[in-house]
């Protein structure tokens, strides 16, 4: 996680923290990095796809899931 963490970069790595492993919402988290009303929802996007990028290029589509 921590080497995902660090591809993302510190910008996107702060928001998929905020929603995805601290679990606060959208607007909760626009706020508290300071960012305009809807530009997280933007950001978010851009940041799961270059998660997903990360994961597939190294565990392989589909790769390293549970069971």
């Amino acid at each position: 996680m921590a080497a995902a963490l660090t591809d993302l970069g510190p910008g996107l790595s702060d928001v998929v923290l905020r929603c995805c492993c601290y679990l606060e919402g959208l607007e909760t988290a626009e706020k508290k990095l300071g960012w305009s009303a809807r530009s997280g929802k933007i950001v978010l996007r851009i940041a799961l796809m270059r998660l997903q990028r990360h994961y597939e290029e190294t565990t392989g589509p589909g790769g390293g899931l549970i069971g």
